[in-house]
This record gives structure tokens, C-alpha cells and sequence, in this order.
């Protein structure tokens, strides 16, 4: 029965009770994103900007509490079959729920595909990403 009991509490203390869209497991965080305008894809000299809302909170925290961020920028991404390149600087504003508002993001229309990325500002890795559709 020990044994049971040990093997059902080490399962619980490894599972994750929130839900992320993005899990930074070294910091056991969950980012959780939603656009509130777009993404738009430009053609040409087109220039509308997206919106995204971005959230980070404890992924243990089942209430998905909004814990503050000082250390990750969000990085629009440009993946192309010989090269990669980012775009504009985007504008990060602290909402009153503890999110975070990334706008003016200048997505333009290429050959290749757009990454989100979460970038550690100590040392510019790459913590986690996802492609924009």
C-alpha cells in the first residue's frame, strides 16, 4: 500500500494542473497567448499591425494566476529556406491583470513561415516559440 501511495503522489507532484499553450518546463511557467488582432500577414507596403495577449503564470496554479515577467520578450520570427530574420521591435505593455499586451507586431508576407518567440533577455535563448497560422 506504501508503495501505492508513492507512486501516486510521485505521478501528481511531475503533472502540470494548469493548462498552457507554451510550458517552460526549467521554470516549471506556462504561457498562455491569445491575439486580439489578427495575425495579419501584409502584402506589399501594407502595414496592419497584430495584436497578442501574453500570460504567464505557475503551471502548478490551477487558478492561473498572472505572475509578472521581466526577463522574456516576445520576438516575431522569420523562418525562410535559406535564411532567418526578425522584424520590427514590438511594443510591450503590462496589462492590469498581470498580462501583457505585445503589439505593433509587423508581420509581412514571404516565402516561409512566422514564429512567436519567448526569448530570455540573459543570455538570448530561445525558450519557446510557436508558428503563427
Amino acid at each position: 500500500m506504501r508503495t501505492l501511495f508513492t507512486i501516486i503522489l510521485l505521478s501528481l507532484s511531475t503533472f502540470s494542473f494548469a493548462e498552457c499553450d507554451l510550458l517552460l518546463e526549467e521554470s516549471n511557467t506556462c504561457i498562455e497567448y491569445t491575439w486580439t488582432d489578427g495575425p495579419h500577414l501584409n502584402s506589399r507596403a501594407d502595414r496592419k499591425f497584430s495584436e497578442l495577449v501574453v500570460k504567464y503564470f505557475d503551471a502548478d496554479d490551477a487558478t492561473e494566476t498572472a505572475i509578472e515577467n521581466d526577463i522574456i520578450k516576445v520576438l516575431p520570427w522569420m523562418i525562410m529556406p535559406n535564411m532567418e530574420h526578425g522584424t520590427r521591435p514590438v511594443v510591450t505593455t503590462e496589462l492590469e491583470d498581470g498580462s501583457y499586451l505585445i503589439s505593433e507586431i509587423l508581420l509581412k508576407k514571404m516565402m516561409g513561415h512566422w514564429e512567436i518567440r519567448f526569448v530570455d533577455t540573459t543570455t538570448d535563448s530561445v525558450l519557446a516559440s510557436f508558428k503563427v497560422q
